[in-house]
């Protein structure tokens, strides 16, 4: 996270946000912009996708459930999971 976020300054050194939108700067302002999507897009995809991956192999019960879970709260997810599985070692818990 601290490198992505690292890179996306670096590489993007024009102003984020602009207050004003005039013809001279919308063509800057819309490039920060689908900038930022892909950006976004990016972290939603490394970021959720294994969290949501792990709560539905390790629920198969409660499939849909668990990974909405894990799809909205996925930092939280990955934490909790691991910590179950390899600081209290839980036998039961998940065999991935």
């Amino acid at each position: 996270m601290v490198l992505a976020s690292t890179v996306l300054i670096i590489l993007n050194n024009e102003k984020l946000l602009t207050n004003f939108v005039t013809i001279d700067n919308y063509d800057k302002t819309l490039h920060n912009n689908i900038f930022l999507l892909v950006y976004v897009a990016m972290l939603l995809i490394f970021m959720t996708v294994p969290s949501v991956l792990i709560a539905v192999n390790c629920n198969p019960n409660n499939k849909i459930m668990y990974g909405f879970i894990a799809f909205i709260f996925s930092d939280i997810y990955l934490l909790q999971w691991s910590i179950r599985k390899f600081i209290l070692k839980s036998p039961n818990y998940c065999k991935i």
